[in-house]
C-alpha cells in the first residue's frame, strides 16, 4: 500500500481542516456547557466572597462597641493651661474642680563648687576625682546652704537604695557611670566659663526625694575634699554645693480643700484624673464624659450594618422586568445569615437592668422596606446624656456588682447571662515575715549587715548601710529600700513593705495570694533583724462561690465555673461571707460578634461553602481534561479513517491513470473493433 505523507494529498481534500472542524465540532458544545458552568460557580464564588467581606467590615465594626474603654473615655478640660493640664481615665467623675496652685514642687540639684573647693577646680572632662563606689539614698535632708549646716537625713522607704561602682574616675566617667545605672539621679557636665562642673539633679521632685551620698573612696579616705570623696553630701561632709533644694508642691488645694504633693504631677489627687501642675494661679479643671467615642462607634456600627444589608439586597433581588436576579437569590445560606442578624437586632438584651433594653430605646430603628437602619442622633445624645452606662450594656458585655469592694473584670464566650450570688470565704492575703524579737539597730559592716531572701520566689541578697540606726522605723525604711533596689526583684515586678512595731521588724509582700511569701533564707543579719524564730506567714488566694458554685481564685481574683465560667472578679477588702451580686449581660454588639466570628473562622460557614464551590471548580476542569482526552482519541480515528481513504482514493486514481494510458495505446482499429 502506498504510503501517503501529506494527508489529502491522493484524494485532494483538505483532511486537516476536515478533521479539526470535526472534532471542534464535537469538543464546543461539551465545553460550553462546562465554561457556562465554571462562569456560574466564579460568580458565586465573588458573591459569597462579597458576602463574606460586608460580614467582617461589620465584625471591625463591632469591636470598638464591644470594647470597655470605649465607654471609659473621660475628657479633661483646664481653664488654664499655664496653671495645669489633664488627662482623665476611666473613674474620672464628671464636674467642675476649683485648683490653686501656689509653687511647684522642685527636685534637688548638687554640683561641685570650685569656689569654696579647690579640688573641685576642673578644666577638662578627662580631670581625675578617683574610684570607689557612690551610694545614693532618697529621704528628707534638714540642710541649710548658707551654713553648710547638714543637720539631718530621714530615709525615704518607698525609694530604693543604690550603689553606683566607679572604675574611670574622671569627670566623664563618673557622669556616664551614673547615668547608665539609671538610678533616679541625672548627671552632667556644665561649664560655668571657667570650670568644668559635675552636676547631680534627682529625677522626682519632693522634699522627701534629695539625696544622701556616701563614699567608699579608693584612697581610703570617704569625706576629704580630694579623690572621690569630694562627691559626699551627707552627715559627715557636705563636699558637694547645694543649687536648688527639694521642695513640695506650695499652696496647693482643690475645691478648697489643701493638698500636699511632692511631685508636679498629680495621679492620685482625684481619682482617675492625672493632673500636670505647670505654674502658680487659680483655674477650674471640667471633667466630662467622652460621649464622642460611644456617638462614633455607634455610627460606624450602623454605617457597616447598612453596608452588609445593601450587599444581601443586591445579590438577593430580582427585577421582573427583566428577569435578571441577583448571583445568590434563593440562596439558603444567605437567606439563613439575613434572618439571623435581622432576629438578633430585633430581640431585646436578654438579663439587662436599666432604661435600655433594645436599639430603639437610644433611637435606632430599622427601614421596613430594606431593612437597614437610621439613626436618630439626637436622641442617641439625649440617651448618652441621661444614662451613659446604660448604652454601654447595650453592646457590650458588661457586669455589675452591687459591693462596691467587688469589681467585674471579664469574661469569657461561655460565660452565661445572669446573676450571680456572691459568697466568700477568703479574702486574698499577702505574704508575710515578722521577727520574733526586736532588731539590733546597730549593723557592722561585714559582721551583721547582709541579709539572703526570696519574695514572690525571686531571690536577692541585700547589704545594709553600717550604723546605728535612731529607730527602728529608721532601720526599716532602709531595708525597705534596700530589698526594692534589687534589679531582680524590680524586673520580676516584685516590692515589700517594711513596717516596725515595738521594734519588731514585718516585710509584707505587696501582692496577694498563695505566689505571695517571704522567706529569709540566710546572711548575717538575720538573727539580729529577725530573731532566732521569725514567723512565716503566707498569702492566701481569695476562695469563695460565683452562683453558687466555687470558683477559682488566684490572687484577688476570682473566676466563675459552670454557668458563670469564665466570669472574673477582683474582690477586694476584709469582709468574708455575703458580697452581694455580680449581674452579667451581653449586648448587641457582643452577641453579634460571636455569630460572625462563627460565619468567618477558618472552619465556619465562608469557608466550607468557599471550599465546596472551588471543589466543583476544580471537578469541571478534571471533566475538560477528561475531554481533551477523548478529543485526542477521536482525532486519532478519524485522522486514520480519512487516511485510509485517502490512500484508497490514490490506488483508485493510479489505476485510472493506468487504465487510461493502456487504452490510449491501443490500435484504433481495435478500439473501433471494440465500439
Amino acid at each position: 500500500m502506498a504510503h501517503i505523507s501529506s494527508p489529502g494529498l491522493g484524494s485532494g481534500i483538505d483532511i486537516n481542516s476536515i478533521v479539526s472542524q470535526l472534532v471542534e465540532a464535537r469538543r464546543a458544545p461539551q465545553m460550553q456547557r462546562l465554561d457556562l458552568r465554571e462562569a456560574e460557580l466564579q460568580a458565586r464564588l465573588s458573591a459569597f466572597g462579597s458576602l463574606k467581606g460586608a460580614v467582617s467590615t461589620l465584625r471591625d465594626a463591632l469591636a470598638s462597641l464591644r470594647s470597655p474603654d470605649t465607654y471609659r473615655g473621660r475628657s479633661a478640660t483646664s481653664g488654664d493651661t499655664e496653671v495645669l493640664t489633664a488627662t482623665a481615665g476611666s473613674r474620672a467623675a464628671p464636674g467642675i474642680y476649683d485648683i490653686s496652685v501656689g509653687g511647684l514642687a522642685t527636685a534637688q540639684q548638687l554640683a561641685t563648687d570650685p569656689v569654696t573647693n579647690a579640688a573641685a577646680r576642673f578644666t577638662a572632662d578627662t580631670d581625675i576625682l578617683g574610684t570607689g563606689t557612690l551610694t545614693f539614698k532618697f529621704g528628707t535632708t534638714v540642710y541649710d546652704p548658707d551654713t553648710d549646716t547638714y543637720t539631718s537625713f530621714t530615709q525615704n522607704p518607698d525609694k530604693a537604695t543604690r550603689t553606683v561602682t566607679i572604675t574611670d574616675g574622671s569627670l566623664r566617667g563618673i557622669r556616664d557611670a551614673i547615668n547608665e545605672a539609671d538610678i533616679g539621679v541625672t548627671a552632667a557636665i556644665v561649664n560655668d566659663g571657667t570650670y568644668q562642673r559635675l552636676t547631680l539633679s534627682v529625677n522626682d521632685t519632693g522634699a522627701a526625694n534629695s539625696l544622701e551620698i556616701t563614699v567608699q573612696d579608693d584612697d581610703g579616705d570617704d569625706t576629704d575634699a580630694g579623690g572621690l570623696s569630694l562627691l559626699a553630701f551627707n552627715g559627715s561632709a557636705t563636699n558637694l554645693a547645694q543649687t536648688r533644694a527639694a521642695s513640695d508642691v506650695t499652696g496647693l488645694t482643690v475645691n478648697g480643700i489643701a493638698i500636699s504633693s511632692a511631685s508636679n504631677n498629680l495621679t492620685d489627687t482625684i481619682e482617675g484624673l492625672n493632673i500636670t501642675l505647670k505654674g502658680a494661679g487659680n483655674t477650674t479643671l471640667t471633667v466630662a464624659l467622652d460621649r464622642n467615642s460611644v456617638a462614633t462607634a455607634v455610627n460606624g456600627f450602623v454605617s457597616a450594618y447598612n453596608g452588609l444589608m445593601a450587599t444581601i439586597n443586591e445579590l438577593s433581588s430580582y427585577n421582573a422586568e427583566t428577569r435578571e436576579a441577583g448571583l445568590l437569590n434563593g440562596d439558603a445560606i444567605l437567606r439563613g445569615i439575613d434572618t439571623q442578624v435581622r432576629r438578633m437586632l430585633s430581640d431585646p438584651v436578654a438579663d439587662l437592668a436599666g432604661p435600655f433594653r433594645m436599639l430603639a430605646d437610644i433611637g435606632i430603628t430599622r427601614d421596613s422596606e430594606n431593612g437597614t437602619l437610621v439613626l436618630d442622633n439626637g436622641r442617641l445624645e439625649k440617651a448618652l446624656d441621661e444614662n451613659f452606662e446604660a448604652v454601654a450594656g447595650l453592646f457590650a458585655a458588661v457586669g455589675t456588682t452591687s459591693d462596691a469592694l467587688v469589681s467585674y473584670e471579664s469574661s469569657q464566650a461561655a460565660t452565661r447571662t445572669g446573676s450571680y450570688a456572691i459568697n466568700i470565704t477568703q479574702v486574698a492575703t499577702r505574704g508575710s515575715l515578722t521577727g520574733s524579737a526586736a532588731a539590733n539597730l546597730t549593723i557592722t559592716a561585714g559582721s551583721n549587715d547582709t541579709l539572703a531572701l526570696s519574695v514572690d520566689g525571686v531571690s536577692a541578697t541585700v547589704t545594709l548601710s553600717p550604723g546605728t540606726y535612731a529607730s527602728a522605723a529608721d532601720l526599716a525604711a532602709e531595708l525597705q529600700a534596700r530589698i526594692n533596689g534589687v534589679e531582680a526583684l524590680s524586673k520580676a515586678g516584685v516590692s515589700v513593705k517594711v513596717t516596725e512595731s515595738a521594734g519588731v521588724l514585718t516585710i509584707t509582700s505587696n501582692a496577694y495570694g498563695s505566689k505571695s511569701k517571704i522567706v529569709i533564707s540566710g546572711g548575717s543579719a538575720k538573727t539580729d533583724l529577725f530573731g532566732t524564730a521569725p514567723t512565716v506567714t503566707d498569702g492566701l488566694d481569695v476562695a469563695g462561690t460565683i452562683g453558687g458554685v466555687e470558683a477559682t481564685g488566684e490572687g484577688q481574683y476570682l473566676t466563675g465555673t459552670g454557668a458563670a465560667q469564665g466570669l472574673r472578679i477582683k474582690v477586694a477588702g476584709t469582709a468574708t461571707g455575703d458580697r452581694g451580686t455580680v449581674s452579667f449581660s451581653r449586648g448587641y454588639a457582643e452577641m453579634l460578634d460571636d455569630m460572625l466570628a462563627g460565619l468567618l473562622d477558618s472552619e465556619g460557614l465562608f469557608t466550607s461553602v468557599t471550599e465546596g464551590i472551588e471543589g466543583q471548580i476544580d471537578r469541571i476542569n478534571d471533566k475538560r481534561e477528561t475531554i481533551e482526552r477523548r478529543m485526542v482519541a477521536y482525532e486519532e480515528r478519524i485522522r486514520a479513517q480519512f487516511i485510509a481513504m485517502d490512500t484508497l482514493v490514490a490506488q483508485l486514481r493510479s489505476t485510472s491513470d493506468f487504465l487510461a494510458q493502456q487504452l490510449a495505446g491501443l490500435p484504433a482499429v481495435a478500439r473501433q473493433g471494440n465500439r
